[in-house]
């Protein structure tokens, strides 16, 4: 008699028990129509349905939706060495990022890690802080011409302007033009995008076409040319400044003495260029969009910046005093944050809430969803920035807000994105009466990050005396 055969049925019920419950779709494309129809709300009505545990079919691509706290903990923290970054989808990031800090791991890692972190530190933030109000007042250039037309403005499509140019004079300094900054931005928000699309393709057989990957190729080819040539200008000129990429070309790691090559510094650039311009930008977009939703918020924001700054341009120690920013930006991002999945690859057999999770199996902590998880927040849906106060945060799980990652694996950039959030959103209520444009609409839309359909518009009324 067949060995399979000689197993108990009672055995065999256990085995079927411990599998998660499972999205139904249809052949070959799985759950992904009602995916792209239904966007996030299928991922919430997912887990109300299914529960805080189950298979997302998605056709080519199955993967295990992990949707409170405790899996975040569980995977990202207490057994992080067994959930690690691999799969069809990090293959794509990598093609992108290459080996930079959010894909590389082990000894390389935590080499790049401790030559970078330094960089974020407080004084180094300080140090930034006037190069970021100079360039968030550039690049505000395009709300003052929609103000001076009388015309409205998309902000979705203007903050990417002010958030580049806050990268460029931190990361670059001024040694990459107007042009250059505008290629290698447009080349990385495609190749962002397609990676989602390139997780499905990669599944299939060789044979099946593979609609935008030439041009993934290409984008990628062009944000290596240029950032070789960045790096090149840099060791050209020694003492040409205090931008990032100068500091981290002449960084020596105190324990091994070694200095980073010139495609460790594409890496780590390429990586902090994407962070620091397309997800800020993108929640700043959605923070505009609740504020104008809530005016009495708006309002009290602007009361904060009268009393904090008047009519003067911020510095540093004006931080601090603007914790109504702060907690606006972190609301947004808890609502729409940006990187509104967190993926990993099981490397060994496991159990989470009592299912199986096989060696190979690729699991999602879905951020988007458990930053609304009722367990964790009251009233989930609703955007109340209070809820970031220190005293209605105590008690709450630690993991319920992730939108920078967690514990060591943390980006270096939180803070820089804090400080920036605050800033951008001062000047443009310091200068501006900012409202909704009725009868536009703004929705949710499955990308490389959590951005609108339809945009951000906003009516711009200049405040009398600035």
């Amino acid at each position: 008699m067949p060995s399979d055969l000689l197993a108990s049925s009672p055995a065999r019920a256990a085995a079927r028990a411990s599998r998660p419950p499972s999205t139904r779709g249809f052949p070959l494309v799985g759950a992904l129509p009602r995916l792209i129809k239904d966007r996030f709300d299928y991922l919430l009505s997912a887990r109300k349905e299914l529960g805080d545990l189950y298979a997302l079919d998605l056709g080519a691509t199955r993967l295990i939706a992990l949707n409170h706290p405790r899996h975040a903990q569980h995977v990202l923290r207490d057994h992080a060495r067994n959930y690690r970054k691999g799969g069809p989808l990090w293959e794509g990031v990598r093609d992108l990022l290459g080996n930079g800090l959010p894909t590389s791991e082990g000894d390389f890692w935590m080499r790049q890690r401790r030559m970078i972190q330094p960089e974020f530190h407080r004084d180094r933030l300080a140090a930034m802080c006037d190069l970021m109000v100079q360039a968030i007042d550039d690049g505000l250039s395009g709300f003052h011409a929609a103000a001076a037309a009388g015309r409205p403005v998309d902000a979705e499509r203007e903050l990417p302007h002010i958030t580049m140019k806050v990268i460029l004079n931190t990361l670059f300094g001024t040694g990459i033009t107007k042009e250059e900054a505008a290629t290698v931005g447009d080349a990385l928000r495609y190749a962002n995008d397609f990676l989602l699309l390139g997780v499905v393709l990669r599944s299939l057989p060789s044979w099946v076409p593979s609609p935008g990957r030439r041009r993934f190729e290409l984008a990628v080819k062009s944000i290596d040319e240029h950032v070789f040539r960045f790096i090149a200008q840099s060791r050209a000129q020694p003492g040409r400044g205090g931008d990032l990429l100068t500091i981290l070309l002449h960084s020596v790691d105190a324990e091994t003495g070694e200095q980073m090559t010139s495609q460790q510094l594409r890496d780590e650039a390429v990586t902090m260029f994407l962070a620091g311009y397309e997800t800020t930008a993108v929640a700043l977009a959605w923070a505009l969009h609740l504020l104008v939703e809530h005016p009495s918020v708006l309002r009290a924001l602007e009361a904060e910046v009268d009393a904090a700054l008047g009519d003067r341009r911020p510095g540093f120690a004006d931080v601090p005093r603007l914790p109504l920013a702060l907690a606006i930006f972190q609301e947004a991002l808890r609502l729409y944050p940006p990187a509104y999945w967190i993926p990993r690859t099981a490397i060994e057999d496991d159990e989470i809430d009592g299912f199986h999770i096989p060696a190979g199996t690729m699991v999602g902590v879905m951020s988007y969803v458990l930053h609304r998880h009722p367990d964790c927040w009251e009233s989930p849906e609703t955007f109340d920035p209070g809820r970031f106060a220190p005293e209605r945060a105590r008690g709450r799980h630690p993991l319920s807000f992730v939108p920078f990652g967690i514990g060591q694996r943390q980006c270096v950039g939180k803070e820089f994105a804090h400080m920036e959030g605050q800033l951008i959103l001062a000047r443009i209520v310091q200068q501006y009466r900012v409202s909704a444009v009725p009868g536009r609409t703004t929705r949710l839309a499955i990308a490389g990050t959590l951005r609108t359909s339809g945009g951000v518009w906003l009516r711009l009324e200049p405040r009398a005396g600035r």
